[in-house]
């Protein structure tokens, strides 16, 4: 038995506004409805495209980069540095004898993203001593 949903339906299983379900279905992220706009229906397939996009996006995976995941689009890895070539270098303080060395620019991470990283690693820093 093949079981159908109405976009209402597929906003309430998925917990998502209608609004961001077309979004996504606009950006290419999940597959059109199925029949005509008046009686459109979403099947199983389209229930999992919604939810593996959510789930990737709750993850902080930018839309963009969640199509080229989807599409199976594969970003070249970066080109090797030369000499003379500047990055900067986030050097985080964790507890004696533990530092965190990043190059923010080169991991794609924004402001906000480096402070969210920061914070979970110093939280399980934090989760494994407790537990000693």
């Amino acid at each position: 038995m093949n079981t159908t949903f109405t976009l209402d339906q597929l906003s309430a299983l998925t917990d998502l506004s209608l609004r961001t379900i077309r979004y996504y279905i606009q950006l290419g992220l999940v597959d059109r409805h199925e029949g005509d706009r008046k009686h459109a229906r979403y099947t199983q397939k389209h229930l999992d495209q919604v939810l593996q996009v959510r789930a990737m996006a709750d993850q902080g995976t930018s839309l963009e980069r969640i199509k080229q995941l989807i599409h199976g689009i594969t970003t070249p890895p970066p080109p090797p540095k030369a000499a003379g070539d500047i990055s900067v270098i986030s050097k985080v303080f964790i507890s004696l004898g533990v530092e965190l060395h990043l190059e923010p620019q080169a991991a794609g991470l924004s402001p906000e993203k480096l402070r969210l990283f920061v914070r979970s690693v110093l939280s399980t820093w934090e989760e494994i001593n407790a537990n000693q």
